[in-house]
């Protein structure tokens, strides 16, 4: 060849280099999980999928070295079975973040007082807030197990569970009924003062729902206009609760 004509320095084609066992193994698994017979195929047949899907790296790879590797890998891949299934046969097991079922935990005010913390062990009040699930009935008390949070998910479901308590109130006779009443009263009360400091930036941030700062300022509306129809329900049961001594 002429000067003119020999082509430049490095501008000819140069053997690809031969790939790894790493990267052999990996086609080697590819080709085992899409092959009919899966862990059952042989060397040979293996060896020709892994080459037919790559023509262009594996074509050096010969049957008694592929045989070893693929002893290696399909020793791997039992082991690995074996071992989701131990894990999988394990019993659950809850945390203060979810329950052993991993269904998710909704916050909930407690309707009486025997509800005890899954992780902690200590009971709760009456109208304490907790986290649980009812599927797997696994309950978490709020604050020293899991994070307390204000949202609109959370002060909705607190005014809620007061209202189903002022109901069941207002329909018993019982000599603390007024004392119970009370205390719900000053829960309400509180719950108040959490809605008036609620920062509506902070609303939206923690909001599971995508939701605009005005949309969480007017449901914040909403909820305090409930919880002061509440109080009012509150104020109208003691007094029939009082009218009720006084005609006794």
């Amino acid at each position: 060849l002429t000067a003119a004509s020999r082509p430049p320095p490095g501008s000819a084609r140069k053997a690809a280099a031969p790939m790894s066992d790493a990267a052999l193994a990996a086609a080697v698994r590819a080709a085992i999980a899409v092959h009919p017979e899966g862990l059952e195929a042989g060397p040979s047949t293996l060896l020709t999928a892994v080459k037919e899907a790559h023509p262009d790296d594996f074509t050096g790879v010969g049957i008694q070295k592929f045989k070893k590797l693929l002893s290696k890998v399909k020793a791997q891949i039992k082991e690995e079975e074996e071992a989701a299934r131990i894990e999988a046969a394990k019993p659950k097991v809850g945390s203060k973040e979810n329950c052993p079922g991993r269904h998710g935990l909704k916050r909930f005010l407690t309707n009486h007082s025997s509800y005890c913390c899954d992780t902690c062990r200590c009971y709760l009040p009456e109208g304490a807030p907790m986290w649980g699930c009812r599927i797997c009935d696994w309950d978490v008390c709020e604050g020293r197990c899991h994070p307390a949070g204000t949202t609109l998910s959370d002060l909705r479901a607190d005014l809620s569970g007061l209202e189903t308590r002022v109901e069941a109130l207002a329909s018993q006779s019982a000599p603390d009924v007024k004392t119970r009443l009370a205390l719900v009263e000053a829960e309400v009360h509180k719950l108040e003062k959490n809605l008036d400091n609620a920062v509506v930036a902070d609303l939206v941030k923690f909001s599971a729902l995508r939701i605009t700062e005005d949309d969480a300022r007017k449901q914040k509306k909403a909820l305090i206009a409930d919880s002061e129809a509440l109080l009012a329900k509150i104020e109208g049961t003691f007094a029939k609760l009082q009218l009720s001594e006084v005609e006794a």
